[in-house]
């Protein structure tokens, strides 16, 4: 059974996520078939569930924290043979609790960030365009230049102008749960964790398997939709709560492993490259003891860019490769009850391209994380996926009466006789644009466009540097982008159109947006390209260019 879901809730407060047909569930057929084994043996069940279970959690937070406002789904591995275990999913697509046999192996939060930093999730950035204060500290950056974009949300209450009261989750375009392949998977639009002058314009796309005997499957992909290049991908920013796992080893290259525990995630020789490791670590009980519970990442150790990949892009500005690394840092001897595991790609994603990653978490003692470890160490997976427009899937869009007399177009079809008024690519084709449908929350209304910052607010930047000083153009006619005080009701992702100029008329026959009425009764381009810039595939045939 398959379902498919794929309208958001922007604020916690807002209104639901709607059931939807599997019309739409191509949008998440995104990732390659795996070819890590699966591990079946004893019997056992997936199940998914969506349904809040209030005052059933082992698991205990910080006071001020409610699960409440994160909670979107129970992914539970049930068996009476061997160790069952359950992950919950938070709106924003992040994993914020893993539940088995050793408690609660996630940290009970900050008020301040709860459920958004100390969780598993995908985080991206341009490095560059953070604005560093030496004056206050070597590592201390102006918070509206922030240019990290979490898969999960916003920090709540910051010491800015703007700046969320209550938790505000990336919101969630779509779901699908694939009862046959035990998956589940989700795709969020990412946010800037602070109010910032720059975008969050990405999507995460998250995909959990069970492959038994407690070993997850974990997928990821990331859309860079934006301006500009990211020159980071955290996949996965993750960790353990401290007090449950105390201890943390890392493998070999000859297959061992040995006990390794720095004081912080910042210092000096912390993070070190793949390669030199045995591809996986774990988080334990009792780092001398096999027998130990413990928690494994398996992240692979050959995960460099191909040498004619870093030949072709070595002359892109800003371009960067160096190793994927993986960092940890004790929090035994600080306020947080968290132990940092992050694995670090330092690559670049230009605009327009997607980058896919596959991982795998072990829970179980630690002799079968290492076990497993081994197994599973040479079916991760690091490189750019290439979706075009030739082997990417074709959805067909409708148009749905809806309230105030307004046509909207649809990935379902409002009778079986009706006809498709186009068609949009179902896969972050390269250069595609991701096009939103967005309800209005004052009016009800909806609108079309590339941009899923559309309605919300944006905030005139005081430049804070004097004319004349080096950094006052970088931070002149700058807005900050206030996008958590639900102005959208409702976005949705209806699939993807090609930019005028990087579609291939010889190949495929398209219409621009603005030349079709529904489309262009309804779309505003925003800050993004225009209706007459956007192409929509109208059939397989080619014929002349758009006029």
């Amino acid at each position: 059974m398959r379902r498919f879901l794929f309208t958001a809730a922007l604020l916690t407060t807002s209104v639901g996520l709607a059931e939807s047909s599997s019309a739409g569930a191509a949008l998440l057929d995104v990732f390659p078939a795996s070819k890590a084994p699966t591990f079946y043996a004893l019997p056992s069940e997936f199940v998914v569930s969506r349904q809040f279970r209030p005052g059933t959690s082992r698991s205990q937070w910080a006071a001020g924290v409610d699960e409440r406002a994160v909670f979107h789904a129970y992914l539970t591995h049930k068996s009476t043979a061997e160790r069952s275990w359950e992950l919950r999913l938070g709106k924003g697509g992040q994993l914020y609790s893993i539940a088995s046999s050793f408690g609660e192996a996630m940290p009970p939060q900050s008020a301040v960030a709860p459920f958004v930093d100390e969780v598993w999730q995908m985080v991206a950035i341009n490095s560059d365009l953070l604005d560093r204060m030496p004056e206050l500290g070597k590592s201390r950056i102006r918070e509206e230049s922030n240019s990290y974009i979490h898969q999960s949300g916003m920090y709540v209450g910051k010491p800015q102008t703007y700046s969320p009261k209550l938790p505000f989750y990336a919101p969630l375009l779509a779901t699908r749960e694939d009862a046959a392949a035990r998956s589940y998977a989700v795709m969020n639009w990412g946010q800037v964790p602070t109010a910032s002058i720059h975008r969050g314009d990405v999507l995460f796309t998250t995909q959990f398997r069970d492959l038994g005997a407690g070993v997850i499957e974990i997928s990821y992909l990331c859309f860079n939709f934006g301006d500009f290049p990211l020159n980071g991908l955290n996949t996965p920013w993750g960790g353990v709560r401290t007090s449950v796992f105390p201890e943390l080893v890392l493998s070999q290259p000859d297959g061992g492993y040995r006990f390794r525990t720095p004081f912080s995630i910042a210092e000096r020789g912390t993070y070190g490259d793949i390669a030199k490791t045995g591809g996986w670590a774990a988080a334990t009980q009792n780092a001398a003891n096999p027998a130990a519970f413990a928690l494994g990442l398996v992240f692979g150790r050959d995960l460099h860019w191909p040498e004619q990949e870093k030949l072709k892009r070595a002359q892109t500005p800003g371009f960067q490769h160096s190793a994927t690394v993986y960092g940890a840092g004790d929090a035994r001897h600080g306020p947080r009850d968290y132990t940092v595991m992050d694995v670090s790609s330092r690559v670049t994603i230009l605009p327009g391209e997607s980058f896919f990653r596959r991982i795998f978490i072990v829970l179980g003692t630690l002799q079968e994380v290492a076990e497993a470890g081994r197994k599973l160490e040479p079916f991760t997976v690091y490189h750019l996926l290439d979706f075009t427009e030739s082997n990417t899937p074709v959805l067909p869009l409708y148009l749905q009466p809806m309230d105030q007399g307004q046509n909207v177009p649809s990935l379902d079809a409002p009778a079986p006789a009706a006809k498709p008024i186009g068609q949009l690519y179902a896969r972050p084709v390269k250069h595609a644009k991701p096009l939103f449908l967005l309800q209005a929350a004052a009016t009800g209304r909806y609108h079309l466009s590339t941009d899923p910052a559309l309605l919300n607010r944006k905030e005139p930047f005081a430049n804070p540097y004097p004319v004349g000083h080096p950094k006052h153009a970088a931070f002149t006619n700058r807005v900050q982008y206030v996008n958590y005080e639900g102005r959208a009701k409702s976005v949705s992702l209806l699939g993807y159109v090609m930019p005028r100029e990087k579609a291939d008329p010889t190949k495929h026959r398209y219409a621009t947006l603005s030349s079709i009425p529904a489309f262009a009764d309804l779309f505003q381009a925003g800050e993004s390209l225009s209706a007459e810039a956007l192409l929509i595939r109208t059939s397989n045939q080619p014929e002349s260019p758009p006029p």
